[in-house]
């Protein structure tokens, strides 16, 4: 783990002393100075055009580019009012003081402007008097003069009541101006006259009569002499190509002055800037201001913006290089949290300045905290957190920082302290994103081994808050250090309502000795989410402390009285608004966008418009110091509220009602996103990157695998250019405000559902972040698309955490599948997903179908109510419930918030019916007491009241277009009343018993009304005659009514629990749905006109599909008191369920009901085409069959799978589509092969036949019959032509493709089969030990070899020399294929092997994975582990190689796949599957990948979008054609010799090969061992335990570990080979000595059998 600088471990550490290593703001604040009208025109084209070009270009670096023009938008008057003017010097520090790079731009000529000077504001006593004297002597009248200044020691200040003010004349202050500027200048010409212009006291005369810009440019070169930051500035020096000629009337003596200071400045300028930072220009002569439409002028300010942002440019990249926040070494989680840390120490620094703790009973709770902290921490007990409340101006945040202060000194230990301002910051506004960042940032502090970010970290809430809790204990070891974490106004920490953990439960109850934790609230402790026993907790121990009310808020509200005066209330109001209503502030940037108009350039913005330009903004911040603070965050300084009750105190004035609140959140969103919409006014080129949805085809979306188009992207998009990129701020400030100001379409499409916002969030900020705007906006809004996007990220967020380049994958796996309209705002999001994964170009995998279901959970919402519910009917805005209660009054329930918003009180019965109009947003209820009231929903209030009926409303319905209300009652009667006015428009009394429900369907049209007295009723709105009768079953009553959407079905319940389903237009009886055991409460019918819920009495509800009548779910409600009401709402989104107190919010889209509402017995369906949309995507689940087996071809450009169902179906895998389906086997197909030319797909099956298919025109050409038993595995030899197959008894057979033939036949049981590239050998295991080899060509030739424990994967090398085998034993061995030899021994793993890969083209490499969740790349020349490739947090289940081994893909338990580049060892690319995986296939150049999941019938195809990997050929080889060709040769003629024993490497052969390595000493010991000979080569743990014991006999210390001793044996072979010797000695030869060779580097083949052969041969005849 990198421990960070020295100086950001002690800023983490809690200590506030200030360093250059601190980052300062990303913010270029360059001030702009000249003369007044002769640069007017330049000073417009850097501010309109240069500004906004460097803005553009370092976006995307977060950098702010401000250029700052007090002179823009006022008058020249204004601009020398020398009260407003100071503010303008002021200005200019602070661009010295915050500006990164250059903070100044004077813009001057080589002669002198005539410029009205500026009134000093100091005038030396004895100067003054001198002043006033020459008046006497002039006869000017000195009494202004006196008026203006007053005496103020020995000078003479500048009278600050002649400053400027909106209240004040402000003409008649100018004329009072321009006379002392008169007086002033006569008295000063006629002293200079007086005395040598060359002397020290003309110059000091001459500086009281100094323009603006001499000012400005002073005031910068006293900042450059004496910046100690090395702050830079621009010299811009115009020359005039043809100069006008001096005027002959000669210059009077204030010109002269005037001229020679302007020369100093300017000697003083070059002297004091370097070379490069001076732009001298020339420009053709005029004698008024700069014409952009003249040629000449034209060009000369085209040059200089040229000049002017090549320079800055150049002076911003040297501070960037420079900088010491750059983030360069240092990690990303160290650099969020040091500036998130930051932020908070400067707002902690700014208070503890400026508030002073005064009061005496704030100091003595300071000095009881302290001393309890000091008790506790001396008498090594445990205790409680501190807690201290007060309302808002209590003093309880000045409390807490002076509390940070002192403890510095409190304890004689270090203390480490942590300070968060609850909601000041995007990370400390929300419990998840808060308790993260302190708990990095305490394992930063505590430099905690196993890193900042555990391997395994997750933000869900649950993890966090063990996370905390473990850290927290884990400080009890700390025995030096003291650890207090701070945190202020708790209260505003959003919770929300993901947190598994509730509201503050996070906050410990017990704390360590050495840990204390303080916070303070503006709640009381018995509002805030605390639990029961944390609440006791604070009452018993005497840690909750409570504070008196302050006088901060009267404070505040004189405060704004007096800016109201100074800069008008409506200018004024306008800033407050805008500033009361951002979350955490607006930069001065943005707060000018939003008050300085701009379309005129040269006009006045004045005050009294309500608008600020540059200069009155800068006075009226400064005016704001003391209840504003500049706060710095995200690199940003933005201006914020400095306390909570000047934030409240200006909501109460200027945002009182909500729509002045919703329109001061819609202009800032519009800042925002203004330049967004206007890109998308363009029309995109890009086609639609999904296709063909219905079949997930995308058009031309593969490339040949064979070298085809290299640029081929995976989807074939092209993405729409956006205007701007999504910066930090939008992420951080702008979503909220197009939320609030409930502008919900442009919040989807310009936030949560813009893949754009949604990768900014990722990437500027955290994945966690994100998840916690996403649960933010829920709670103000129900929308399908929002809630798969939130579930996408919810479920995403760890893998996103480790790696954020999935989202895009992400987003494509999940949601793709669930788009069901095009050119929504899903589709929307999805395609810029697909176009941002075919614009990125490093590797990245990308899946091309979809395998995952909806992720939208299945119970959106739970909603706890109030007085029971009788009735459910949606508002016209889609996010509030209209509720009537069993008892009481109609409600209005916000539903994601589950607030109470309004009670509808007017009737005095209750409600029996409620009906809601979407077109004029009126309510309609009707109740006991035999009215009916219509109110208006917009305003809450009631629109007027009809009594028609005489006993109770039972129904009630609205026909808009016709204006009419129809109602239904127990009167029998139909009444229909005008709903203008509420006049009686007919009666009819048709019906014979109450009237239980009435419906307008048809645009208004017609009318249908169902009574107990058994019919149904149709009428005619227009004349309103009846049309048809419906009678009911028996006779019986209908109690309830209901139609479909398009007026086909008519749906009736008929007594308690009958359900009749019939056609509306005949009244035929189509079903009778199935009596049920407990009655009918409440039914509705979907809005695609196909389902029907059926609520029951007795709890939960019933989902019939109404075409067939059948049951598609039961659907089990958490109301134990049974269902009273249903609701679908529009588009079938959400179905809601109320019952007792509680109404549900289930997902009920037809794609989530096939994943929610899966059929608990599905029938076989009909052979006729469905019309229904239900039955048609139930059918398509049913085709979606479990694979069993997966095979890719070696071009990768097919992949064939097998299923229980005995299918083989082939897969386009550059389209992801079916191209065929093989049906032919009666059993399950338990292997599935493609031959090395790509012509034949092979399956063998449970039914014990193999069935060969060619792929080109997908027929059966030939089935094999010759086992007796289920086909286990098979394979085909690099002929084509052979198959090599095993069933379950463990015969193997060899056999003809082409005829059926049998070839061969053996008895090996096993459950793999491999064959040599050369197809001489093949090797079987059968899941033991042991690994049988045998010669396809000769019989005899046979070989076992062993591990320890069981052989669990392995794969022969391509050049056929090779088996290379991973075991149980944590080891893997390479076999020599012609011999059985033990080559090498490659030891590493920590657990078992189960995986192990080889490439085509790199015959030394090989690559393996382990249940250590780690993968390895060896050499198997050396036995060395190249690398160690550790990511996966799962086993490794399989792994690939690509064929020129490049690259490598991984699959584990994790569920997710992983690239890897072999040669660096380093991951390239993962992809999160949420599935558990079996195995996958690739192409050799790892384009495609097909995935074989567990239980699933998918086929994920991913793509390997810019593989690093190059296509390789697989070897191919012709067979012989005749049939004895291919069988094996007959054994060899016996020699005169016996024949020589083939054994493994550990008996004959080692010592053979090694023998001379054996000592002399040691042969007695090796004779005696002479007759053990190892048919198994030792393990490595036999290796280790000998090594221990040799080491005790020598009396060395502690012998190797297993681990140890395995991981020696592998780098060093030769001590590998003298262990072996040990344990398998081999036979000591007496004829000749052998020398020491390597079987794998010196020789492929053995060539000193013969010799021994015939050695041997010698010694026996």
């Amino acid at each position: 783990m990198a421990v960070p600088e020295a100086v950001v471990m002690e800023t983490l550490q809690g200590f506030s002393k200030s360093s250059d290593k601190w980052p300062c703001p990303r913010h270029v604040k360059v001030f702009v100075s000249s003369s007044f009208n002769d640069y007017r025109e330049e000073r417009k084209q850097l501010l309109e055009m240069v500004g906004p070009e460097l803005q553009a270009t370092y976006d995307d670096r977060q950098i702010e580019i401000e250029l700052v023009d007090m002179q823009y938008g006022c008058s020249e008057t204004e601009a020398e009012e020398p009260h407003v003017f100071q503010d303008h010097v002021q200005e200019i520090r602070v661009c010295h003081e915050t500006s990164k790079a250059c903070f100044f731009i004077w813009l001057s000529s080589s002669e002198s402007h005539t410029s009205t000077p500026v009134l000093p504001q100091i005038i030396e006593g004895s100067e003054f008097q001198k002043i006033l004297h020459q008046c006497a002597i002039l006869k000017v009248e000195d009494g202004p003069l006196k008026e203006w200044y007053s005496k103020d020691g020995d000078t003479y200040q500048l009278n600050k009541k002649k400053g400027w003010d909106l209240t004040a004349d402000r003409e008649s202050l100018f004329q009072e101006r321009k006379l002392v500027q008169e007086i002033l200048s006569k008295c000063i010409e006629s002293l200079l006259a007086k005395c040598d212009l060359s002397s020290p006291e003309a110059d000091k005369y001459a500086q009281l009569l100094r323009s603006p810009m001499e000012i400005h440019c002073q005031t910068a070169l006293d900042l450059l002499e004496s910046d100690s930051q090395q702050k830079e500035a621009l010299a811009v020096l115009r020359e005039w190509k043809n100069p006008k000629e001096p005027s002959k009337n000669g210059e009077s003596v204030l010109e002269k002055m005037a001229k020679r200071r302007l020369s100093k400045l300017r000697a003083k300028l070059e002297a004091v800037l370097p070379e490069d930072n001076i732009i001298h220009i020339k420009a053709p002569w005029r004698e008024s201001a700069a014409d952009p439409e003249e040629s000449g002028q034209a060009n000369y300010l085209s040059e200089l913006r040229d000049e002017v942002r090549g320079a800055l440019e150049r002076l911003i990249e040297k501070d960037l290089s420079g900088e010491p926040d750059s983030g360069k070494g240092r990690k990303k989680t160290i650099q969020e949290v040091f500036q998130e840390h930051l932020t908070h120490m400067n707002l902690f620094r700014d208070h503890f300045n400026k508030q002073k703790l005064d009061k005496d009973a704030l100091l003595g709770i300071v000095d009881k905290i302290k001393e309890s902290m000091t008790t506790h921490y001396n008498s090594q007990a445990k205790h409680a957190p501190t807690l201290i409340y007060g309302p808002h101006s209590s003093g309880k945040t000045t409390l807490l920082t002076h509390l940070y202060e002192c403890c510095e000194t409190l304890f004689k230990k270090p203390v480490l302290r942590i300070i968060r301002f609850s909601a000041a910051t995007p990370r400390s506004a929300y419990n998840l994103e808060l308790l993260r960042v302190v708990c990095q940032q305490i394992s930063i502090i505590l430099k905690i081994p196993e890193g900042y970010l555990p391997k395994d970290a997750s933000f869900d809430p649950l993890y966090i808050n063990n996370w905390f809790q473990s850290l927290l204990k884990r400080c009890e070891d700390m025995d030096n250090e003291i650890l207090i974490i701070f945190i202020d106004n708790i209260h505003k920490v959003n919770p929300l309502e993901c947190d598994i953990v509730n509201g503050l439960s996070w906050v410990p109850m017990i704390l360590p000795k050495n840990v204390f934790f303080v916070c303070t609230s503006s709640v009381p402790m018995e509002q805030l989410q605390f639990t029961s026993a944390q609440k006791d907790k604070f009452r018993s121990s005497g840690c909750y402390h409570q504070l008196a009310t302050g006088t901060l808020v009267d404070d505040a509200e004189k405060c704004l009285d007096d800016l109201e005066g100074r800069f008008g209330r409506e200018a004024f109001a306008r800033l407050s608004r805008y500033i009361t209503c951002a979350e955490f502030g607006l930069t001065e940037t943005e707060l000018l966008e939003l008050l300085m108009p701009t379309s005129n350039s040269d006009a006045v913005i004045s005050l009294e418009d309500g608008d600020f330009n540059f200069s009155t903004l800068c006075a009226a911040r400064r005016q704001m110091d003391t209840i504003m603070v500049d706060k710095w965050m995200s690199g940003k300084v933005v201006c914020v509220w400095r306390s909570a009750c000047v934030a409240e105190a200006s909501r109460r004035r200027y945002l009182s009602a909500q729509e002045q609140l919703r329109a001061a959140h819609h202009e800032v969103a519009n800042l925002f996103f203004s330049q967004f919409e206007e890109s998308d006014d363009t029309p995109s080129e890009s086609s639609d990157p999904g296709g063909d949805r219905e079949n997930g085809v995308v058009a031309g979306d593969g490339a040949n695998a064979e070298g085809g188009d290299d640029n081929a992207t995976p989807f074939q998009s092209t993405k729409k250019s956006t205007a701007a990129p999504f910066t930090q701020r939008h992420v951080e400030e702008s979503w909220l405000h197009l939320l609030l100001a409930g502008d919900f379409t442009r919040l989807k499409d310009l936030t949560i559902c813009n893949f754009d916002f949604l990768h900014a969030a990722v990437q500027t900020v955290t994945i966690s972040y994100l998840r916690c705007i996403l649960e933010h906006v829920r709670c103000y809004i129900l929308d399908r698309d929002i809630e798969l996007v939130y579930s996408t990220v919810r479920k995403s967020s760890d893998i996103l955490t480790r790696d954020h380049m999935q989202l895009g994958a992400q987003v494509i796996s999940w949601l793709r599948p669930a788009i069901m309209k095009p050119h929504s705002a899903l589709d929307g999001l999805v395609t810029a997903a697909m176009a941002w994964c075919d614009g990125y170009t490093k590797p990245l995998l990308v899946p091309l179908n979809g395998w995952l279901p909806p992720p939208i959970s299945h119970t959106v919402k739970v909603l706890q109510v109030s007085g029971g519910v009788r009735l459910l009917e949606l508002a016209p805005t889609g996010q509030h419930l209209l509720i009537a209660p069993s008892t009481g009054d109609p409600q209005l329930w916000h539903i994601m918030s589950n607030s109470l918003v309004h009670t509808f009180k007017g009737h005095s019965g209750q409600v029996l019916c409620m009906a809601v109009t979407k077109e004029s947003q009126y309510l309609l209820t009707g109740s006991e007491d035999t009215t009916i009231i219509v109110w208006d929903l917009q305003t809450l209030t009631v629109k007027m009241k009809i009594a028609e009926h005489i006993a109770a409303v039972l129904s009630i319905a609205c026909v808009v277009s016709r204006s009419l209300v129809v109602s239904g009652g127990e009167d029998s009667a139909i009444i229909v009343t005008s709903l203008a006015d509420g006049a009686l428009i007919m009666k009819l009394d048709h019906h014979r018993g109450p009237v239980t429900n009435v419906k307008a369907i048809q645009d208004g049209e017609v009318l249908v009304s169902c009574s107990q007295d058994g019919t149904v009723c149709v009428w005619s709105t227009d004349t309103f005659e009846l049309l048809n009768t419906v009678h009911s079953h028996n006779r019986s009553p209908i109690h309830m009514m209901d139609l479909s959407h398009d007026s086909v079905f008519l749906v009736t319940l008929e007594g308690e629990n009958e359900i009749r389903l019939r056609t509306f237009i005949t009244g035929t009886d189509l079903h009778t749905l199935k009596k049920q055991k407990a009655p009918v409460s409440c039914m509705c019918v979907a809005k695609d006109c196909a389902r029907l819920v059926i609520g029951l009495r007795a709890g939960g509800a019933l989902i019939h599909e109404m075409h067939t009548g059948r049951a598609l779910r039961v659907l089990s409600a958490p109301q134990p008191s049974g269902l009273t009401a249903l609701l679908v709402t529009d588009n079938d989104d959400f179905l809601f369920a109320a019952g007792a107190n509680r109404v549900t919010v289930y997902s009920f889209h037809t794609e989530d009901s096939l994943t929610n509402f899966r059929p608990t017995k599905p029938k076989k369906l009909k052979s006729t085409p469905s019309t229904s949309l239900v039955n048609r995507l139930l059918h398509e689940q049913s085709l979606i069959l479990p694979i069993s087996c997966l095979d890719a071809s070696a071009d990768g450009q097919l992949a064939a799978s097998g299923c229980p169902q005995g299918l083989v179906r082939i897969w386009q895998m550059n389209t992801h589509t079916l191209q065929s389906t093989l049906r032919g086997h009666n059993g399950q197909v338990n292997c599935v092969k493609f031959s090395i030319n790509n012509l034949l797909v092979i399956s063998g099956s449970e039914d014990k036949t193999l069935m060969v298919w060619t792929v080109a025109d997908s027929t059966h050409t030939l089935t094999y019959k010759g086992h007796s038993s289920s086909i286990q595995t098979l394979t085909i030899l690099h002929d084509s032509r052979r198959v090599a197959s095993a069933d379950v008894t463990g015969n193997l057979h060899l056999w003809l493709a082409d005829s059926g033939i049998q070839l061969q036949n053996w008895d090996y049981p096993c459950n793999t089969v491999l064959v040599t590239t050369n197809m001489k050998f093949a090797a079987c295991t059968n899941g033991d030990n042991s690994v049988s080899i045998w010669s396809l060509s000769r019989e005899e030739e046979r070989w076992n070899v062993c591990h320890a424990e069981a052989v669990t994967c392995c794969a022969l090398s391509t050049d056929s020399l090779y088996l290379i085998t991973g075991s149980k034993d944590m080891s893997l061995k390479v076999w020599q294929v012609n011999g059985g030899k033990l080559a090498q021994v490659l030891v590493g793993h920590s657990d078992i092997v189960t995986c192990v890969a080889v490439s085509v083209l790199n015959k030394t490499q090989v690559i393996s994975g382990s249940w250590d969740c780690n993968l390895i790349v060896w050499d198997i020349n050396t036995g060395s582990d190249v690398h160690l490739l550790s990511g996966h947090l799962g086993k490794v289940t399989c792994v690939r190689v690509s064929g020129d081994g490049t690259i490598a893909v991984s699959g584990a338990e994790d569920k997710t796949l992983i690239v890897w580049e072999t040669k660096r060892g380093l991951a390239l690319t993962s992809l999160q599957l949420h599935v558990p995986m079996l195995k996958f296939e690739m192409a050799t150049d790892c384009s495609r990948i097909a995935v074989l999941l567990l239980d699933k019938g998918c086929l994920p195809i991913i793509c390997l979008h810019n593989t690093p990997a190059t296509y390789v050929k697989m070897p191919t080889y012709s067979a012989p054609k005749e049939v004895d060709d291919l069988r094996p040769l007959a054994p060899k003629r016996p020699m005169k010799r016996l024949l020589k024993k083939e054994v493994s490497l550990d008996t004959y052969t080692w010592q053979k090969k090694y023998g001379h390595l054996t000592s002399s000493a040691m042969m007695a010991q090796v004779d005696e061992r002479l007759k053990r000979r190892f048919s198994v080569s030792a393990s490595m743990e036999e290796i280790s335990k000998i090594q221990q014991e040799k080491s005790k006999e020598l009396g060395s210390q502690s012998g190797l570990g297993p681990e140890q001793a395995a991981l020696a044996q592998s780098q060093h072979f030769d001590q590998l080979e003298a262990l072996w010797n040990k344990i398998s000695p081999p036979r000591r030869r007496s004829n000749k000595g052998l020398s020491k060779q390597s079987s794998l580097i010196e020789t492929r083949y053995d060539s000193s059998d013969e010799e021994h052969t015939g050695e041997e041969g010698k010694n026996v005849f």
